[in-house]
């Protein structure tokens, strides 16, 4: 068994436009509507920059800010481990395209966002930070192999850890091969379990060889995004630390196995 602190969390989806408004939506305070997902420009890059990021990595960038903000750390001081299912779905998508035709004119700008560490390698760039990082994509399974990743760097390195899960719908067709639905995208800053403070208190292990049900968000509307964002399967923690409560959620890992979240409010 792993364990580790939440101390503060970035959020960004579809009627859930940031971790304070959202805490609010989680928590059954408000209801849940639906609005797209347009994230911010980010602020610490050079212009020239941000003309180049993507809507999936504007969107990583700012949940990735507001957790590290709402923490109080400094960002060049965190590890980040990023988790992101399938890359930039609607780069690719122009790159196939282009692919497609006689010239086969690859855009620079395309090619350079097509690799799977762009985003945290924008974030390195805007937070200015050196320390280690790493890019997950394990489709389905994408949220619980970065949660468990992160943890494993808290646990081992006994520090705090950054970790950003995000995941963006293809264009048609590569949609209906792909259904990811709307935008969603959350970070938490990790802490070593024998630190004080923080919004959660979380415990993880593996468990394979058993029948177990997963754990589905119970905030109307939230539902299908859950079932079809692989970043979004978080919902069901987020709305935990939201409303301070106590539970174990399963969250399907890989063919047969499972990652068991204990959850207790600090």
């Amino acid at each position: 068994m792993i364990e580790a602190r939440i101390m503060s969390v970035g959020l960004l989806g579809p009627g859930l436009a940031d971790w304070e408004s959202g805490r609010r939506v989680l928590d059954g305070s408000v209801a849940h509507a639906p609005a797209e997902v347009v994230p911010p420009a980010p602020a610490h890059l050079s212009a020239r920059e941000r003309r180049r990021t993507s809507h999936g990595v504007r969107l990583a960038l700012a949940v990735a800010q507001e957790a590290v903000d709402n923490s109080g750390d400094n960002a060049k001081s965190l590890p980040t481990v990023l988790g992101w299912p399938h890359g930039d779905g609607p780069v690719m998508h122009r790159l196939l395209e282009t692919l497609a035709t006689p010239e086969r004119y690859v855009s620079p700008t395309d090619f350079h966002n097509s690799v799977h560490n762009v985003a945290v390698g924008y974030w390195t760039i805007a937070s200015g930070s050196h320390q280690p990082c790493s890019s997950i994509a394990a489709g389905e399974g994408t949220f619980p192999a970065s949660l468990l990743k992160a943890l494993a760097e808290v646990g081992s390195e006994k520090r705090r850890v950054l970790l950003i899960i995000c995941s963006t719908p293809f264009p048609e067709p590569l949609n209906t091969a792909c259904p990811v639905g709307d935008s969603f995208g959350a970070a938490l800053v990790l802490a070593p379990a024998r630190e004080g403070g923080g919004l959660a208190r979380l415990s993880a292990r593996y468990r394979t060889g058993e029948t177990l049900t997963a754990t589905a968000p119970t905030t109307a509307g939230l539902q299908p995004l859950w079932q079809l964002n692989a970043a979004a399967r978080s919902l069901p923690l987020l709305e935990c630390v939201a409303r301070q409560n106590e539970a174990t959620i399963a969250v399907p890992y890989g063919p047969g196995g499972w990652l068991e979240l204990a959850v207790t409010p600090c």
